[in-house]
């Protein structure tokens, strides 16, 4: 099975102790940067795809190991990051309201829901 993607550090291991072999190498830290964010898109669809709140809760730390990889490469502190959610809340709000939204006329809005990686 080709893979071709990021994967974290202990999983050569566990592969090899199932008794199976695997290929991996060390990227650059250009190419680490465009996988990281793309990390993301994997790991959140993981979330969308649970099946259980055991399952759902597994997802979710992967997730969340992945974030705070991706915060770490781009040198964004913890700080940063509240400040930024509590921007975003006042903008946008949260999801109390629980809001479906179905449709819009308002064509200068584009939903970023696809997996893009990164580029500098």
């Amino acid at each position: 099975i080709y893979y071709n993607k990021l994967c974290r550090d202990n999983v050569p291991d566990i592969i090899a102790a199932k008794g199976f072999e695997c290929d991996v190498r060390e990227v650059d830290h250009d190419e680490y940067r465009r996988e990281i964010v793309r990390k993301v898109y994997e790991e959140a669809s993981g979330v969308s795809n649970h099946s259980g709140r055991e399952s759902l809760l597994k997802e979710l730390a992967d997730l969340v190991i992945t974030l705070d990889a991706v915060s770490k490469e781009f040198g964004i502190t913890d700080e940063e990051l509240d400040e930024a959610v509590e921007k975003s809340i006042e903008e946008k709000g949260g999801y109390e309201s629980m809001l479906y939204l179905s449709w819009s006329s308002d064509t200068e809005y584009l939903s970023r829901d696809q997996g893009k990686g990164f580029d500098d």
